[in-house]
């Protein structure tokens, strides 16, 4: 998967942008404040996804914009697509997006059709964030080699919400303690799914990550990444046949009834799943350098997109931000050949701290606008 050709205008300082990005490498420098993270952000847009940098929807137009308009061509390894999207002040509840001509005011349809991963020095939450943080990666990952699994995401927060309110309104005494497992059927079915999404996932990930560690830091350390259940302490279970498991979270929930009336919210569940990362057998959030945890969260993102390939037979497109200028060269070096198959847009202050001899496109951002080198 590769974009042809991408513009953009008035998202953030943007400003009438248009190129057409190298196959391969595509390098974007300029001074801090100048719009590089903004020309990510918005091609990261175009997947249907949150903003990777946290930014909220409200603030993607700039501040003197009445409005803002990204388009993108891309192939996607049997056919060029094309995707456009634009929002405007006034109406920022109405998105205007459409793929390949069609119209559609879901940006989740987005997520069917174009992929990322994409890096930056905020995804060291990955490693030292909290919990949601690496369920969020896991549930990506695995919805991007498998984009209908993101139906069962999204039932199951939704489910989860219908419970805790449910457990509230029995706190108010407006329904029935019991009446509070009228949900767990459904919950048990979306959560056992989901275990097994997951589980599945890191199993194939995980020798990926070891492999890319080790290539990193020259064997001198090994990474360890797991996946460890809320509902299914025995790891065994996750064997088991669908029945089993949606029986197994049915009654693990109906015996915390109790708790959760007490606690006022569902105690057990996916939403309490972890993924757990190790170097040399310790936890990398505890007892991880700032390297350690930096080369680890990488490494996992790294990690997501070979598997992307190794299962779809096509590549994501890469967006590597403010990360490769604080590497020595060889790891640079290490890094770039894990990607270098693929599209990848890396932005820098300089293009002298990339110590890289590899041809491509070079950019440079200033003020919102894009030049060619």
């Amino acid at each position: 998967m590769h974009i042809t050709e991408f513009s953009a205008n008035g998202f953030r300082n943007l400003q009438q942008i248009h190129f057409q990005p190298d196959k391969n490498l595509n390098l974007i420098t300029g001074n801090n404040a100048q719009g590089k993270t903004n020309l990510l952000d918005a091609i990261w847009l175009m997947t249907g996804c949150k903003n990777f940098h946290g930014v909220q929807e409200r603030h993607y137009l700039g501040f003197s914009a009445d409005f803002f308009q990204c388009g993108m061509k891309f192939h996607d390894g049997r056919r060029e697509q094309q995707i456009k999207y634009s929002l405007e002040r006034n109406q920022q509840k109405i998105k205007q997006i459409s793929i390949n001509g069609v119209t559609t005011n879901k940006p989740a349809n987005l997520f069917e059709v174009f992929h990322c991963v994409a890096f930056s020095p905020a995804d060291m939450e990955l490693v030292d964030g909290s919990p949601e943080k690496r369920r969020n990666f896991m549930d990506l990952g695995a919805c991007q080699l498998r984009p209908d699994n993101m139906r069962y995401v999204s039932k199951a927060s939704h489910l989860l919400g219908q419970r805790n309110a449910g457990i509230q309104q029995a706190i108010k005494k407006k329904i029935k303690k019991q009446d509070i497992l009228l949900w767990d059927s459904q919950l048990a079915q979306v959560g056992a799914f989901i275990t097994r999404m997951r589980s599945e996932y890191i199993k194939n990930l995980a020798p990926l990550c070891e492999h890319l560690y080790e290539l990193i830091t020259g064997g001198q350390e090994k990474l360890h990444i797991s996946y460890r259940s809320a509902i299914y302490a025995n790891s065994d279970l996750l064997n088991s046949s669908v029945t089993v498991l949606e029986s197994q979270y049915k009654k693990i929930l109906s015996e915390h009834l109790e708790n959760d009336y007490r606690l006022g919210y569902t105690l057990k569940g996916i939403h309490r799943d972890e993924l757990i990362i190790t170097i040399n057998n310790k936890p990398v959030h505890l007892f991880g350098s700032q390297g350690q945890k930096k080369t680890a969260s990488l490494v996992l993102k790294l990690a997501q997109a070979h598997l992307y390939r190794q299962k779809l037979q096509r590549s994501p497109v890469i967006l590597l931000d403010d990360v490769m200028g604080e590497l020595d060269e060889n790891r640079q070096k290490l890094i770039y050949n894990a990607v270098s198959d693929m599209q990848v847009f890396i932005t820098l202050c300089h293009a002298s701290s990339l110590k890289l001899e590899k041809t491509g496109k070079y950019f440079q951002m200033h003020q919102g606008h894009l030049t060619e080198l």
